[in-house]
């Protein structure tokens, strides 16, 4: 019979076994590190072999879960085997990015229901532990596939998801290049090509308490005509105006922030975005 994997702190422990317990009353039969590896086991192999033969996995996420380099690894492990992942989400925190598109039940406010749902769920897809088709292989790394939906998990997220995918596309039409990036804070640059260097203009941050998007000016201040700080300072004026309160003008030679909802507007918007063309072209008109 195959059996399910779960993956979690040890700091998580308690929530752990009680679901083990939920499942093995379910009819499923589980693998938890804590009862099935026996003393003098190898503990890595022991994993592995663990997770090489499961039918699918559930990853136990709390914010220890979360920090856990263990949990990530079992995790992407189960993803390059081609394994089915189920979230069981404990505490409020985002979820991370190579689990942002697979099945999440919530279990902060109502156990029994998430745990009636949970054992559904994993019923459903033990049926057999022959391999599934083949998804599409997700990356713990940003891309255009998560990005947008981790930073959906924000509040005021419908707002923020559309400024970003907007500018994300703007970025694809009107600049060289929009390339992603980061892991604990992920993002996308969006830069444009001078000579052999490439600039970026700006970057958008999921920030959890604020996403935002980045405007380098200190990048700028190496390229003519934005070596002229005058030119830096009237554009960081200009970019304020959007803001609640106006730059402080030593974030000519920085780089200064602007939160997403204050981008939620088609008029706040395009204003941004004409700033940016212009100074796409005026770097290309040197």
């Amino acid at each position: 019979m195959s059996y399910i994997f779960l993956s979690h702190s040890t700091k998580d422990n308690d929530f752990t076994s009680d679901l083990s317990k939920a499942l093995n009353d379910a009819g499923l039969e589980v693998w938890v590190d804590f009862d099935d590896i026996g003393s003098g086991q190898r503990w890595l192999l022991s994993i592995q072999e663990a997770i090489e033969g499961c039918s699918a996995m559930v990853v136990v996420m709390s914010r220890a879960g979360r920090e856990s380099e263990w949990v990530e690894r079992e995790a992407l492990l189960a993803m390059d085997l081609k394994k089915l992942i189920h979230t069981a989400l404990i505490e409020d925190l985002p979820l991370p990015l190579h689990l942002i598109n697979r099945q999440v039940t919530d279990f902060r406010n109502n156990n029994k229901k998430a745990m009636n749902k949970i054992i559904k769920a994993l019923l459903k897809s033990d049926d057999s532990a022959a391999p599934r088709k083949t998804r599409r292989k997700l990356s713990p790394k940003p891309d255009n596939g998560n990005f947008f939906n981790y930073l959906g998990q924000f509040p005021n997220s419908k707002n923020n998801k559309l400024v970003a995918r907007d500018l994300y596309r703007w970025g694809n039409k009107n600049a060289d290049k929009v390339e992603f990036g980061g892991k604990v804070t992920p993002g996308f640059h969006v830069r444009t090509q001078i000579g052999e260097d490439e600039i970026t203009l700006f970057s958008v941050w999921a920030y959890p308490r604020k996403p935002a998007v980045q405007i380098q000016f200190q990048y700028l201040s190496e390229y003519q005509p934005y070596s002229e700080y005058k030119l830096r300072l009237s554009t960081l004026q200009s970019i304020g105006k959007l803001a609640d309160v106006p730059f402080i003008e030593d974030k000519a030679d920085r780089r200064p922030t602007l939160p997403l909802d204050l981008l939620d507007t088609a008029e706040k918007l395009e204003t941004f975005k004409q700033i940016m063309q212009e100074i796409i072209d005026n770097l290309h008109s040197v």
